[in-house]
């Protein structure tokens, strides 16, 4: 049965060529790198954090798989400055975030100045107030060159957000085929792209009145005077955004948030939802026009400036916003456009920006038969005949191939009870209906008329020394060679020999492989010598038809076999019998029209190599003794998800001295798993060579205590530290709430391992939810606890990490490739990539093998459920050449490579946990739901796709009321 399904499953790649015939892999671009300055504020806010974080080629900020931002971090000097390290040519995204002091970590607060002239609520004007709210600013920048320096405020925020939501659409677009119309406006995207990215920061610019709100300089107005000798037009720029960021900073700290949304994102959220404008006067937004440019107007006029010139740029900039609010009309938004994308990228730029759409649009209409076109018309009618033929022959002979396979390991059985028993004749043959004959002469057994030969040798398991030929090892093979017959099914099978002469010393044996508790010379009794494991091994094998030889239908499989059978006992009971699981199969074989022929004489033929292994083959105890080969993802089902076990786990805190130091624990016992002691150390002030606050000092004392994990035995005596892991050195005062707090938020308590079940949950009392939602430890017991756990994800068995490569050559016939990598843990999450490539001239491997060359076509398909808040994938066509028909009616060819990419938020209620910015300016885990499983209500309607023209984001899929569109940067849509 397991070869049958080897063998079918070399031709499955043109179902899957349908399957996935919309698809397409990343085709990400390299670029080098370049210094920038990121400039926070006023030039006033010191010591907070910088995060840089690239945007994918999704659009979208890159993320880890607990949806955090994965970033590189710095931190601003007192001119509000960092230099951080990007990528040229591609979208930036950076965000600001405050950090309370830590005298632990000698960590400085951040601090921002005040700019409001009477004063601010945490100090007087020009005074550095320590400050994290109200911060979080975002800045997307594209293409930033080296040096050059650019601004985050709450202006670019509100950029930052619209960059996100829309682009804009210049001129009507007129659609044709299944391509709608579109009018001028905000087009709503959900990613970013260099151009929505462009022309937010123009828009806002606009709406406010500042040339550029990304590379002006915002004006200190506690250095006012600094402006005296500037450029008349740069300082008013300069001064108005610094006028407006100071009353925004005034109404930001007298505004109340609403469900922990601070002034700046809500102000940001109401200019998103009006497409990128804002209210001019009254009605009830967060903010309007005219409050900030009044505020700004009354700041400005209570500074105190002497200088004359300085005095008429201030006046300059009160006039003008005063023009302003004269203009404003009560509850009307502004009706603001962005800069044209010709002025904002230049002729060059703004040209590749259509010809992307016009040919992303026609790559569409290409994929849209491409399961059809994939392969050529004559290519395609010869590999269904040639796949025909295989399944054919694979659906006649899978009863054959299984009792062959059965008569395979029954004869290392019959030997080895031969052998045991002693005598110089066969044991009983009458339970194998399949042997014709049977003959012994110590060591060699000879069946079925001598077709079938079969002895023992001492197997070289240590393949790393020099000793080739040992008298002794922990395995012994039962070597097998000959041929076995059912039906018209032949199977051949031999060993490996050196310089492939029978004559010499054998390189790879042939057989069932036996593991056993001790060394041996000789297969042992496994009463005193218990079998660990068996390996069934076709090292050099044939099987064919014997029935079709010379005909059309001529065929033959070739190659070497092994499957590994683990023997394991119940982790909790040492008593129990040996059973055993697969561990690791291997197939490497070659699928030929011509029996026999060495590979001479093939004009169809195709390769096939797979490499399985299992995860959990070393612990699960399976119900019967040994696992089949279908078990995948198979629960023991004496545990079943939801069984409770009382008493699973217990606790007891404590003291002790350990080398003369006073140390605090925490004993955590589960008798039916891994019990450990937690030991803290006392708290000691080292320097801070680490330079863990980043502010370039290391010289700095800081307060670190070591945590040290031991392993604890109960031997019935009580429980006793058996070991101990290297210490961890931790910077933060001794606290043992906190110190078990941080590693239960973690799961460490709660989600506990058994060996051969699986994941437990053991519910810990916790106190009431803070102002964020987060849930912590209630405080520990001083006496020894015990807790109840309850089963929730059941250990399973089965080849969970699998690689296939299958490559089809037919005669006068481009190759054809599939190269698919699985890795599932579970059957719920699990990473696959596969690759299909066809009219190849070479390969590329990554993770799976890539075809290149210049008649290429390639789909590969990405996708990965192993995150825990969200499903990401890709699909990616690549044709090379392609001639594309333009909506215009013109035609082009071009190397093209088009790309979904997937990223699907889960619906998950109750959301278990969160990250949040905690006051050290870094991400804490938020534990939001005391359970163990939350309701997963994710459905594929919900999913998006980013449309990647090559290396640039032309549009997006999704469900819209049933049906499934296109939506284009540009405005236009059409179904998929």
């Amino acid at each position: 049965m397991a070869m049958h399904k080897l063998l079918t499953a070399s031709l499955m790649f043109p179902a899957l060529a349908g399957l996935m015939s919309g698809c397409s892999d990343s085709g990400s671009s390299s670029s080098s790198t370049v210094s920038v300055y990121v400039q926070a504020g006023q030039e006033d806010i010191n010591h907070a954090i910088v995060r840089s974080v690239s945007i994918t080629e999704a659009g979208l900020p890159n993320e880890d798989a607990e949806g955090r931002l994965v970033r590189s971090e710095y931190v601003t000097d007192r001119h509000g400055v960092v230099k951080a390290v990007i990528s040229t040519g591609e979208l930036q995204l950076f965000e600001l975030v405050g950090r309370d002091a830590d005298s632990d970590t000698a960590t400085a607060a951040t601090t921002v100045r005040c700019q409001w002239v009477a004063g601010c609520s945490a100090g007087a004007f020009a005074a550095d107030m320590e400050q994290t709210a109200n911060l979080g600013w975002r800045s997307v920048a594209y293409d930033l060159s080296k040096n050059e320096r650019i601004r985050v405020t709450p202006l670019t925020d509100l950029a930052a957000q619209l960059a996100f939501d829309y682009v804009y659409n210049e001129s009507l677009v007129s659609g044709s085929g299944t391509v709608a119309d579109v009018a001028v406006g905000w087009v709503e995207t959900g990613y970013y792209s260099a151009y929505s990215t462009e022309q937010a920061i123009s828009q806002v610019s606009r709406v406010f009145g500042i040339s550029n709100v990304q590379t002006t300089e915002p004006a200190d107005l506690t250095q006012i005077n600094e402006w005296r000798g500037a450029d008349a037009a740069k300082a008013a720029d300069s001064i108005r955004y610094g006028a407006l960021l100071a009353a925004w900073a005034h109404l930001a700290e007298n505004h109340t948030a609403v469900d922990g949304v601070d002034f700046t994102h809500a102000v940001a959220a109401d200019f998103s939802a009006n497409k990128g404008q804002m209210m001019q006067l009254g009605g009830t937004q967060t903010l309007t026009l005219a409050a900030l440019y009044t505020d700004a107007i009354s700041n400005l006029q209570a500074l105190n400036v002497t200088d004359a010139t300085l005095q008429g740029y201030i006046a300059g900039v009160i006039s003008a916003l005063q023009a302003d609010i004269d203009g404003f009309t009560a509850d009307t938004l502004t009706a603001k456009v962005p800069d044209t994308l010709l002025s904002l990228f230049g002729q060059s730029d703004y040209d590749d920006f259509v010809l992307g759409i016009k040919r992303t649009k026609a790559f569409v209409g290409v994929m849209r038969n491409y399961s059809d076109t994939f392969f050529e018309d004559s290519y395609k009618a010869k590999v269904d005949q040639y796949v025909d033929l295989l399944k054919k022959i694979g659906d006649e002979h899978a009863a054959n191939l299984n009792t062959i396979v059965t008569a395979y390991r029954e004869t290392a059985e019959l030997y080895q009870q031969t052998y045991l028993a002693g005598a110089n004749t066969c044991a009983d043959t009458s339970a194998y209906a399949w042997v014709t004959s049977c003959s012994y002469s110590n060591p060699t057994m000879t069946l079925n008329n001598g077709t079938i030969i079969v002895s023992q040798a001492v197997a070289d398991v240590n393949t790393t020394d020099a000793d080739d030929k040992p008298t002794s090892s922990n395995a012994i093979d039962v070597l097998i060679r000959g041929t076995y017959e059912q039906g018209t099914l032949r199977f051949v099978v031999d060993n490996v020999y050196e310089d492939d002469n029978a004559a010499n010393d054998i390189l790879s044996a042939s057989g069932v492989r036996v593991y056993f508790t001790t060394p041996v010379s000789s297969l042992a009794d496994p009463a005193g010598n218990e079998i660990l494991g068996y390996e069934m091994r076709w090292s050099d094998f044939s099987l064919y038809d014997t029935s079709r030889v010379g005909g059309a239908e001529e065929a033959e499989v070739t190659g070497s076999y092994r499957i590994f059978f683990r023997g394991v006992k119940d982790p909790q009971d040492s008593n129990s019998e040996r059973r055993f699981n697969i561990d690791t199969v291997v197939l490497n074989g070659r699928i030929s029209d011509k029996v026999g022929d060495d590979n001479e004489q093939d004009v169809d033929y195709s390769t096939l190599y797979v490499a399985a292994t299992s995860t959990n083959a070393s612990e699960h105890y399976p119900a019967q003794r040994f696992a089949s080969f279908n078990g995948f993802f198979t629960p023991n089902p004496a545990f079943a998800a939801g069984d409770v076990v009382n008493g699973l786990v217990s606790y007891v805190t404590g003291e002790q001295t350990v080398a003369g130091q006073n140390v605090q624990y925490l004993d955590f016992y589960v008798p039916l798993g891994e019990s450990q002691r937690f030991r803290f150390y006392p708290t000691v002030k080292r320097e801070d060579v680490n330079d863990v606050d980043k502010d370039d000092d290391k010289t700095e004392l800081v307060s670190t205590h070591d945590l040290e994990i031991c392993d604890l035995s109960n031997s019935g005596g009580g429980w006793v530290v058996s070991s101990c892991k290297p210490k961890q050195r931790l910077y933060a005062e001794r606290d043992l709430q906190l110190a078990i707090n941080d590693l239960w938020e973690a799961g460490v308590f709660s989600r506990i391992e058994i060996p051969g079940r699986g994941l437990y949950f053991v519910t810990w009392p916790t106190n009431t939810a803070d102002a964020n939602g987060c849930l912590t430890l209630a405080p520990l017991a001083t006496a020894e606890t015990s807790m109840d756990g309850t089963l929730y994800d059941p250990m399973v068995l089965g080849l969970n990490a699998v690689r296939v490569t299958s490559e089809v050559r037919l005669n006068d016939q481009p190759r054809t490739l599939l190269d698919v990598l699985l890795n599932a843990p579970t059957m719920d999450r699990y990473k696959l990539t596969a690759a299909l490539s066809h009219s190849y001239s070479g390969l590329t491997s990554s993770d799976v093998y890539l075809g290149t060359g210049s008649s290429l076509d390639r789909v590969v398909l990405s996708f990965d459920t192993d995150s825990s808040f969200k499903t990401t994938g890709s699909l990616a066509v690549y044709r090379d050449g392609v001639a594309l028909t333009l909506n215009d009616g013109t035609e082009t060819t071009i190397d093209s490579e088009l790309t979904a990419y997937l990223q699907q938020n889960y619906n998950l209620s109750p959301l278990p946990y969160k990250y949040i910015t905690g006051s050290d300016g870094k991400y804490d885990l938020c534990v939001l739901n005391n359970v163990a499983e939350v309701a997963d209500n994710t459905v594929l309607a919900d999913a998006v796709f980013t449309l990647n023209f090559r290396d640039v984001v032309y549009g997006r899929i999704r469900q819209e009321n049933g049906i499934w569109l296109i939506r284009y940067i540009d405005g236009s849509w059409e179904t998929l």
